[in-house]
């Protein structure tokens, strides 16, 4: 008992830290600070509580709340549990009407998203696509996919979007021969930041004439040439600024 005394006093000893933080920054939710306390913090206590993940706290808030076959509903529900129960790490309300105005002017035929999460931002995107389009969006974690699909589903998009489980360095090379792909007209980039890069390299075989989009990164456009060289997209006074990909 008097070894795990230390353990127990330097842990009571960074939750102090952390709450004096919090309580000194004046917008936490937008900082570091607060999302540590959330994920390595408050998240593991209440999941040991309530004996569910947050992702499956999301989900059955959806099928709650939202009303079935409705995109718009699905998202405001969604929005509502990040900004009211819990944070989530979708690309919310701010930026994804950045988003939809891109899918808007670009009208893609053939969109690939890379991290799917609990399927907000694929219900977001796939309500605006034309009816003969589609949505490719890879989720490495295969719960998470799991729940991506029943959002979808739920959103009434299932004949547009298609969840694929896996790493996105094993399915890309397979997008061609195993879902028919042979160009994409775009590319939402949602996942593992250190894939970003390797990713669009990856991805340049299958490159059309319309570039990416990085929520990370300021929701804005990003070439793959300015990938290669190590700069980011601008955003100016008329929005996200295009490369060619």
């Amino acid at each position: 008992m008097l070894e795990a005394l230390p353990l127990l006093l330097a842990v009571c000893s960074l939750v102090l830290v952390l709450l004096t933080l919090l309580w000194l920054l004046p917008h936490p939710k937008c900082s570091l600070i607060f999302i540590a306390w959330e994920e390595f913090i408050l998240l593991p206590v209440r999941n040991l509580l309530m004996g569910s993940s947050k992702e499956q706290r999301i989900l059955q808030y959806v099928l709650q709340h939202a009303v079935a076959g409705d995109p718009e509903s699905v998202l405001d529900t969604i929005d509502t549990y990040s900004s009211q129960k819990e944070w989530a790490m979708h690309v919310g309300r701010k930026k994804g009407q950045i988003v939809d105005t891109v899918v808007q002017e670009q009208r893609p035929s053939v969109l690939l998203e890379l991290g799917a999460y609990c399927g907000y931002s694929a219900v977001r995107m796939a309500r605006l696509l034309l009816p003969s389009a589609r949505l490719l969006t890879i989720e490495l974690n295969p719960d998470n996919a799991a729940i991506a699909q029943q959002v979808v589903d739920f959103a009434g998009l299932q004949d547009r979007v298609t969840v694929v489980v896996g790493a996105s360095q094993d399915i890309i090379p397979q997008l061609k021969k195993k879902y028919d792909v042979d160009t994409l007209d775009m590319v939402f980039l949602d996942h593992w930041k250190d894939r970003y890069l390797p990713d669009t390299l990856l991805l340049e075989p299958l490159k059309s004439q319309v570039p990416q989009l990085s929520p990370a990164m300021g929701a804005q456009w990003l070439g793959l040439a300015r990938l290669r060289s190590g700069h980011d997209g601008e955003q100016g006074a008329q929005g996200p600024r295009q490369h060619g990909f």
